[in-house]
């Protein structure tokens, strides 16, 4: 049985030799021949060429990278140069482009018997078809409304003109005239969102037309209210309540007036930083549309509650009260001269307890309503 025993290693033995593994089954002699007759593994590819250069196409690039930025920057410089300092009332105006360049637009004129004209607009399409149509539509609204013409009778002119100058485009376009001194205000409407006043309560000037570029025989309506001191008006384009976050939701009127409504002051500045920093967090940075609004608010009559104003503005509600006695201690000037005279000596108690930057911050908002009374007075 041992000897069988060995026999039978000793074929194990020969036999692995042969069948290195359980996978080969045919002997080493095979597998050698096989391999053998197998054709040669190709040769290895010759490695890809480098991508040619193309250094005037890059240049040319950079050429219009260049000249995007120009435009972008002379469209930006036109648009806040037009905002106006009206004496007696607080304005901000900004526009978010959702490209390189935007078609939204705004304008302020000054008409004849101290009215202003103001106006904010929305043009079809984006990027750079859409600026050059704001462009056009801007020059056109400036050739009518310098006719001082009533709202209404301006719309229709510039409707004209929008058809024959952009003949494949629509423009929305609200147009109103201001009295600064009485506060009133008369719109009208081409399309556009509606004009909100805002008070302790929102109401809408609800006041419609057709936009324009779409019918040359288009007539417009008119709608009149009137602004009392504290009380603000805030001009948008829809790309504000349209403004989309990633699942698609829209910003919506509802929750705009709610972030109105949520600011103590109401101020356009601090309600424009608000409602931008709003956007930006909604749609996480990426717009869909441009974004632009125009915030007009009558400061009050009374020169010591505007200041008061302007100070919770700049620091808080929160902060107004003790501030203001570590500011004044119960002595408050009577008039703007008296304010005037004062402020230089505001500066050191203000920095020491707000700090350098706020303190500057709250004595150039008080020196701005400083001006604003004396040019009323």
């Amino acid at each position: 049985m041992a000897a069988r025993n060995g026999r039978v290693l000793s074929e194990l033995v020969i036999r692995r030799r042969m069948w290195p593994s359980l996978l080969a089954h045919h002997p080493r002699s095979l597998i050698t021949a096989r391999r053998s007759a197998a054709p040669p593994d190709p040769p290895p590819s010759p490695p890809m060429p480098a991508p040619v250069i193309d250094e005037a196409a890059q240049r040319r690039a950079r050429e219009i990278e260049q000249e995007l930025q120009l435009a972008r920057d002379i469209q930006q410089g036109l648009l806040l140069e037009a905002a106006p300092h009206l004496p007696g009332w607080e304005v901000t105006a900004i526009s978010l482009p959702a490209r390189d360049l935007g078609g939204d637009l705004y304008d302020f004129l000054p008409l004849a018997n101290g009215r202003h004209g103001i106006m904010i607009g929305d043009v079809s399409g984006k990027g750079l078809p859409a600026a050059l149509r704001m462009a056009v539509a801007r020059t056109v609204f400036r050739h009518e409304a310098r006719r001082n013409a009533d709202p209404a009778t301006t719309l229709a002119a510039v409707n004209r003109g929008v058809l024959s100058e952009i003949p494949h485009g629509m423009v929305t376009m609200l147009y109103l005239q201001l009295e600064p001194q009485s506060g009133l205000i008369c719109c009208a409407n081409a399309g556009h969102t509606f004009p909100l006043i805002v008070t302790d309560e929102l109401r809408e000037l609800e006041v419609s037309g057709l936009p324009l570029g779409v019918d040359h025989e288009s007539e417009y309506a008119e709608l009149s209210a009137a602004l009392a001191p504290g009380e603000s008006l805030l001009l948008y384009t829809d790309g504000l309540i349209e403004a989309e976050r990633a699942d698609g939701q829209i910003l919506g009127f509802e929750r705009l007036a709610a972030l109105v409504m949520a600011q103590p002051q109401r101020k356009p500045r601090a309600l424009a930083a608000a409602l931008v920093h709003e956007v930006r967090a909604w749609t996480n940075g990426v717009l869909s549309d441009d974004v632009t609004m125009v915030i007009l608010r009558r400061r009050l009559l009374d020169l010591t509650a505007e200041i008061r104003s302007v100070i919770a503005d700049v620091v808080g509600s929160d902060r107004l009260e003790p501030l203001w006695d570590t500011l004044f201690a119960g002595d408050v000037p009577a008039d703007a001269e008296a304010w005037r005279e004062l402020l230089p000596r505001l500066q050191a108690p203000a920095q020491a307890t707000l700090g350098r930057g706020l303190a500057r911050e709250l004595i150039q908002q008080i020196r701005l309503t400083l001006d604003d009374y004396r040019e009323v007075a």
